[in-house]
């Protein structure tokens, strides 16, 4: 009986000595003292789960997954023990066994903030963002001001929700095309089929002008809950039916009863095309929309001109710097530059030019394109390449277009600068042949030639 005592004492007494050299980072010396103890007593669930978790820390992997197994074996409810094979596998970058480890953890204790965030990693890294956010949440509930979590939670709505859409949709010039769009289409009849839910707001201005019908999709399940919460904030729950789907993959007769008479697309991007909404549109007019279905908006442009300025050449081309030359380090700079900033002055060097036409109306597909275009120089001065904006059009004269020289204070569409390898001094009238390519989500612009 003493000599158990004194083996238990003694057992303490390495214990303290090995966790204070644990803490301390100094982990052989850790190592060799709870090596120690297990051989004293070779079911000490602490030593076990310690010299595990430390094992990890030192890249023994095999070790630490038989350390903690035996822990598991020995305390099936041991949620640290969990709670580490999660953080071994994600280690290893197994993350289907790190995500059941981490689970199996929070389900034995709910209050692992470090285990929700681990768990969000993951899902986030996988493309999972709703779980993401969810686990996310959980670990914020517990420790409202947990940075990490904070931080995750501000990357993942990052990836979700990019900023430009709460410049989009306060951005009234847009809103008031849209809305003038809609309500000179709408009657009581009016079925209307929306592509890219977002926030809601064109659906729930379709609401407000009286349509009969009204759906509308979205692939981001994020954005589908909250628009939903939106919708159900305008008190119009019953009347718009938020599909968590891409337009391509709804059917009719599951997910809307018939097709629709007004077809509204949200879905473009600063260059016109990025977000697939030609194959979108191509499947809706097909499939999904009646014959004579009015669509907005009917037209789209993407449209271009030269451009150059001191302001903007310094945010996108170097040359040198008192006698230090610089110029090659443009060679890795990318040659595609969107313009978020509103202050810089962007000199246009020419008329503005339409590249592509789309008519959404008339026209059933929307094959790839290439063209060379002719530019003529109206000022005089280096040209760094094209700038790029986009235009809205509907039969009636009613128009969008976000022209660099018409800055507002938000817009989620932006010019983009396409670069040139290297500026060109133009005279006024020279002409700059360009070589445009869309291929019906991609766009460039191409310097080809300069006739004097």
């Amino acid at each position: 009986m003493e000599r158990d005592k004194k083996k238990i004492l003694n057992i303490k007494k390495i214990l303290d000595f090995a966790i204070e050299n644990h803490r301390k980072n100094n982990l052989k010396t850790a190592e060799q003292l709870y090596n120690e103890i297990i051989e004293l007593e070779p079911e000490h669930l602490e030593t076990i789960f310690l010299l595990g978790s430390l094992s990890i820390q030192t890249k023994n992997f095999d070790r630490a997954q038989q350390l903690l197994n035996k822990v598991i074996q020995i305390d099936p409810g041991h949620a640290k023990a969990h709670n580490n094979l999660g953080a071994l596998f994600q280690e290893l970058k197994k993350n289907k066994e790190a995500i059941f480890f981490y689970e199996k953890a929070i389900k034995i204790n709910p209050k692992l903030p470090d285990t929700y965030c681990n768990l969000s990693l993951l899902y986030m890294n996988s493309g999972k963002h709703e779980e993401a956010l969810k686990y996310c949440n959980e670990a914020l509930s517990l420790i409202p001001q947990m940075l990490k979590a904070i931080n995750l939670k501000s990357e993942i709505l990052k990836k979700n929700t990019p900023h430009w859409h709460t410049q989009m949709i306060n951005d009234e010039e847009r809103n008031n095309f849209y809305f003038s769009a809609l309500k000179s289409f709408i009657k009581t009849d009016s079925n209307v089929l929306e592509i890219g839910t977002g926030s809601g707001l064109l659906s729930i201005m379709a609401a407000n002008l009286g349509a009969n019908e009204i759906n509308t999709c979205e692939t981001n399940s994020i954005m589908a809950n909250t628009a939903k919460n939106l919708v159900a904030d305008n008190n119009l729950s019953e009347r718009i039916n938020i599909i968590k789907k891409k337009s391509t993959d709804i059917k009719i007769g599951v997910d809307i009863n018939k097709p629709a008479n007004i077809l509204v697309s949200e879905i473009f991007s600063s260059n016109l095309l990025s977000e697939d909404v030609l194959p979108s549109l191509e499947d809706a007019k097909q499939r999904l929309i009646s014959k004579k279905a009015k669509i907005i908006p009917e037209y789209g442009s993407i449209m271009i001109a030269l451009f150059g300025g001191d302001d903007i050449g310094k945010n996108i081309y170097t040359e040198k710097f008192k006698n230090i030359k610089l110029k090659k380090f443009n060679s890795i700079i990318s040659k595609k530059y969107i313009l978020h900033r509103q202050d810089l002055k962007v000199n246009l060097m020419s008329d503005k030019f339409e590249a592509f036409r789309f008519d959404f109306v008339n026209k059933n597909n929307f094959p790839s394109e290439n063209k060379k275009i002719e530019i003529e120089a109206s000022k005089a001065g280096r040209s760094y390449g094209v700038i790029q904006w986009i235009k809205m059009e509907m039969d009636d004269g009613l128009k969008y277009e976000n022209h660099p020289s018409n800055p507002t204070v938000a817009s989620g569409w932006q010019r983009i600068l396409y670069l040139f390898d290297d500026p060109i001094e133009l005279s006024i009238g020279e002409k700059v042949g360009i070589h445009a390519k869309h291929e019906r989500n991609l766009v460039w612009f191409f310097l080809e030639k300069i006739k004097k």
